[in-house]
């Protein structure tokens, strides 16, 4: 195959993922079938088999494409060393708001934990293609971080907990209750993400505080 072919070839999966990231979306996995994808894509059914062998794996490929660019902006943020330590942690949470809970794969979440347990590639793709550098990056800040006296030592995985649990339960919830006329309300993003990333800043800056 040459240059050109490989990449329309990779262009064309681009396309068949976004499109079938939409019918996702709309219809669940179970409802979105493979000759759905087909026709919204405007080729025959042969043809996207030779791109994706089944449903399975177009939703991991879903799902690893929508989360590559958000890993990127993620690792370009907290490596920039024009801004403060805080600034970085600061914009590194404010971007996974952003990615868990308005983009499309970010919207994939009730999806990935309802076909998790019937398809682990899913899964396991998720966390070793986003999960991980997530956690990964998140922690290479915080070392840089502690080094360069900018953050206190702290408990690693019990910040990571309280870093990225509230982020996926409110895009579940928000999710789950979409429907709702005011779910702004109920689930105001801007002021729990700015309350959030406050008290974060605050546990790397100052530590929490004791009991006598």
């Amino acid at each position: 195959m040459t240059r050109d072919a490989k990449k329309q070839n990779r262009e064309r999966r681009h396309e068949i993922m976004d499109l079938a990231t939409d019918l996702f979306l709309e219809n669940g996995f179970a409802a979105t079938s493979m000759s759905r994808v087909a026709e919204a894509a405007g080729i025959t059914k042969a043809s996207l088999y030779h791109h994706f062998p089944g449903k399975e794996d177009l939703f991991a490929a879903c799902v690893a494409h929508g989360y590559a660019a958000a890993i990127e902006r993620l690792r370009g943020i907290a490596t920039d060393q024009t801004l403060p330590h805080t600034e970085r942690m600061a914009r590194v949470i404010s971007s996974s708001y952003d990615t868990i809970i308005f983009s499309r794969v970010g919207r994939m979440s009730p999806l990935i934990a309802e076909v998790s347990r019937s398809f682990p590639k899913v899964a396991r793709g998720f966390h070793r293609d986003f999960i991980l550098p997530q956690e990964n990056i998140v922690l290479s800040l915080i070392d840089d971080g502690v080094e360069a006296g900018a953050f206190v030592d702290l408990d690693r995985a019990v910040f990571e907990h309280l870093l990225f649990g509230p982020i996926v339960t409110l895009s579940m919830s928000r999710e789950m209750f979409a429907t709702f006329d005011d779910l702004d309300t109920l689930y105001p993003v801007t002021e729990l993400r700015d309350g959030h990333i406050k008290r974060m800043i605050a546990w790397l800056t100052d530590g929490l505080p004791h009991s006598e």
